[in-house]
């Protein structure tokens, strides 16, 4: 692959990034939206972290698991108990990683 091809493919994975980003911006800052819309869209990165959170502690391939001796279950517990009095993403993220850690290696070892 020449020096043209390699900055060439670097510009365009460039492009491709950042152009989803900028576009909707560009076109959707320059239209009002009603206030009902804008409240409904200030709950969807939230409802889609949270499809993301939930199917990862509770799936386990087709099946849902919320069976005891399910470490995911255990650690998000931890994990959001963290969330819900300190506030903090970095120490939630810290410690529910830790216990996570922790409940595989130590409590249900053979899982």
């Amino acid at each position: 692959m020449s020096s043209f091809e390699i900055w060439l493919t670097i510009v365009l994975m460039g492009l491709v990034t950042y152009l989803p980003r900028l576009l909707p911006m560009a076109f959707l800052s320059q239209i009002v939206m009603p206030r009902w819309l804008e409240i409904w869209l200030k709950y969807v990165p939230t409802s889609i972290f949270g499809a993301l959170i939930f199917s990862e502690i509770f799936l386990r391939g087709e099946v849902v698991d919320t069976s005891f001796f399910n470490p995911h279950l255990w650690a998000g517990g931890i994990a959001f108990l963290v969330a819900f009095f300190s506030r903090s993403l970095p120490g939630t993220i810290g410690v529910g990683c830790l216990a996570f850690w922790l409940i595989q290696q130590y409590i249900f070892p053979s899982l």
